[in-house]
């Protein structure tokens, strides 16, 4: 693994963790009690993956990699922002780790189980979910009643 050895722009946990301090280009280190991972960003997109057991020193790439990714209360964040020149070569060298096709954040947001900010209403809208109505409500209670009679 090839990173440079700069000092990270954020330094956070995982509870503290929001979209508004991911770069446009750079990549995120989580570290945990029993591994590491590194997850490369451009563009609102995770591009690359690594993920390191520090018991076994078992190293994953690529998916292998994003599938073991888990950000939790605890995990210390580091977050670097790099120049898209400087992004380039880092992918190269770590070729390894590119993902075969990129990941939208807001996905590996949604399988990590992070917060998101989005409203009751938009959620309900974004899933398509109707809010029973009082007379839905009543017809369903009626129905339970006449089943649990007979």
């Amino acid at each position: 693994m090839w990173l440079p050895s700069d000092e990270p722009k954020n330094k956070l946990y995982g509870n503290k963790l929001d979209k508004s301090y991911l770069p446009l280009s750079g990549y995120m280190r989580v570290l945990n009690e029993n591994y590491e991972s590194i997850l490369f960003l451009s563009d609102d997109l995770v591009v690359g993956a690594w993920y390191l057991n520090a018991k076994s020193l078992n190293e994953l790439y690529e998916n292998d990699a994003m599938e073991k990714v888990k950000i939790l209360d605890e995990s210390r964040i580091e977050i670097y922002e790099t120049g898209e020149k400087l992004f380039k070569t880092i992918l190269e060298l770590n070729e390894e780790c590119k993902l075969s096709l990129p990941i939208r954040i807001n996905m590996f947001w949604d399988k990590i189980g992070l917060n998101t900010t989005d409203s009751r209403e938009e959620l309900l809208s974004k899933y398509r979910i109707n809010e029973p109505s009082v007379i839905d409500v009543d017809n369903l209670i009626k129905d339970y009643k006449s089943k649990t009679e007979d």
